[in-house]
């Protein structure tokens, strides 16, 4: 008898959680989280694309009289897309 009041406190306590978790599920996923999560990351993508582009720009300016130092980073920029 007191085997049957043990597990069914356990198998409610577990009913608990799993309604709790349930719950939370169900509301993350109307809140549309996902979606707003892959807003921000290719919005974060779109956003770096022209700050890449600037950060180029002004780098080739700075360095456009020094071919030693173009072909170094040329090299380490090759080099960290290889590996």
């Amino acid at each position: 008898m007191i085997n049957k009041i043990k597990s069914s406190t356990i198998v409610e306590h577990g009913q608990q959680k799993m309604k709790i978790a349930c719950l939370f599920l169900k509301k993350f996923l109307h809140d549309w989280s996902l979606n707003f999560a892959a807003m921000l990351a290719f919005n974060l993508l779109i956003s770096l694309l022209p700050m890449a582009v600037a950060f180029f720009g002004i780098l080739g300016i700075v360095l456009r009289n020094n071919p030693y130092a173009q072909q170094e980073i040329k090299d380490k920029i090759i080099n960290s897309f290889s590996n």
